[in-house]
């Protein structure tokens, strides 16, 4: 009887592998026939129909005409080509200033953002506010509500990525919200969620600055600071999920008072907090800044605004939150030994004078860092998003987990 069992959960998991192969193949490819199919996956042609004939049948996959015409006057074949509109995914990123939602399709393309201000301190209304936007997101897509398969989640925080609790989120008021449960509930659907720096990290290594490398670190430089750690091309995230929280790490016993409670963390130095603050240092003590032309308080982005058009004491400024980045970027690097890191997140868009002071804050600290590449994440402040669509796609059960799997250990 057992075997049995196991013969029957053995064929059902071959045929899942096959199906993933064949429709992995009909996304990648654009319009193919069911012959090429045959012929690409090594499959036999009557299991390549049979597949076909279900993806077809469940609206995955469309035949779009004929092929050419086959020189021994043969019949054309019917070509294949997989249906965008097949399936919906849901990106929610709730920022410290901004919530976002984002609608992609069947082949994680987004298709449609809506934004609406953060309501800090308030999960509920935080959930309410931005499923308030999801409507309008859907229409602009041209999807429909029913096609939706799953939703990622992205929040600046401490997530315990088990039960999908968000523990400690201090910037937005946070502490021990089932944010997974909530969503889950409203929407009926699957829900993963991750901090903002792992998020990114997989966007990164799917799409971004760091595709194709194996260990790499994608740190945010935002309002707060953390990073997200990929090793070996598996995202690592700790025992619960609370790996990379290198924003509150202290690089010394006296600093500033962190939105954590405690003092001198990297966050209060190296951050778009930190910013902020040394601007207003700045301006308060009469250094000739055009700055000092601004009502305070001063954001992140006036600074970087300023650095770009020449502000020498903006461009200071950026140049030593670089430095204080690197002392930390050198203890990821110490101890990781990564081939990579790539820093993200609103305060890197003036990324120059950031990474000219990181780069050689890093070459004084640490051991390799002639062999270690820094640079600039090539998805911007998109990048959390990004990765909260790709995490619905890679846990939904249209997911093409298996193959990608395979083409990575090769």
């Amino acid at each position: 009887m057992q075997q049995d069992v196991q013969g029957k959960v053995d064929s059902r998991a071959m045929r899942e592998v096959n199906r993933s192969i064949v429709l992995d193949i009909i996304r990648r490819g654009g319009k193919v026939s069911r012959t090429d199919l045959a012929k690409r996956s090594t499959l036999t042609k009557p299991t390549v129909s049979a597949i076909v004939d279900d993806l077809i049948a469940r609206g995955i996959v469309q035949e779009v005409g004929f092929g050419k015409t086959v020189a021994t006057g043969g019949r054309r074949a019917r070509l294949l080509e997989f249906n965008d509109a097949s399936a919906a995914y849901l990106g929610l990123r709730f920022g410290v200033h901004t919530t976002t939602v984002a609608v992609a399709d069947a082949r994680g393309e987004v298709r449609a953002i809506r934004e609406t201000p953060t309501i800090a301190g308030d999960p509920h209304a935080s959930v309410r506010s931005a499923l308030g936007l999801l409507d309008g997101a859907l229409e602009e897509a041209g999807l429909p509500r029913a096609r939706l398969e799953s939703v990622g989640v992205t929040v600046p925080g401490m997530v315990d990525t088990r039960s999908g609790t968000v523990a400690f989120a201090p910037n937005l008021g946070w502490n021990d919200v089932p944010i997974r449960n909530l969503l889950q509930q409203a929407l009926e659907l699957p829900v993963i969620v991750h901090n903002v720096t792992n998020a990114g990290a997989i966007a990164e290594g799917r799409v971004g600055a760091a595709k194709g490398a194996r260990s790499y670190v994608w740190v945010y430089v935002g309002h707060g600071l953390g990073a997200g750690i990929v090793i070996d091309g598996q995202l690592f995230s700790g025992t619960k999920g609370f790996s990379g929280e290198i924003g509150h790490c202290p690089i010394g016993d006296e600093g500033p008072l962190c939105s954590c409670g405690l003092r001198g963390c990297l966050e209060t130095l190296a951050s778009g907090k930190a910013i902020e603050r040394i601007a207003a240092e700045a301006v308060r003590g009469s250094e000739p800044t055009t700055l000092s032309s601004h009502s305070a308080p001063i954001d992140a982005s006036v600074v970087l605004d300023a650095a770009r058009a020449g502000d020498a004491v903006s461009q200071r400024i950026l140049r030593g939150v670089g430095q204080h980045l690197g002392v930390g970027l050198s203890y990821l690097i110490n101890v990781l030994d990564p081939e990579l890191v790539v820093l993200g997140g609103r305060v890197m868009e003036a990324s120059e004078y950031i990474l000219e002071g990181a780069r050689a804050s890093v070459a004084r600290h640490t051991l390799r860092s002639s062999k270690v590449e820094i640079v600039a994440s090539t998805l911007g402040d998109r990048a959390g998003l990004m990765g909260s669509v790709i995490a619905a796609m890679d846990q939904s059960v249209r997911s093409y987990r298996i193959v990608a799997t395979a083409e990575r250990m090769a």
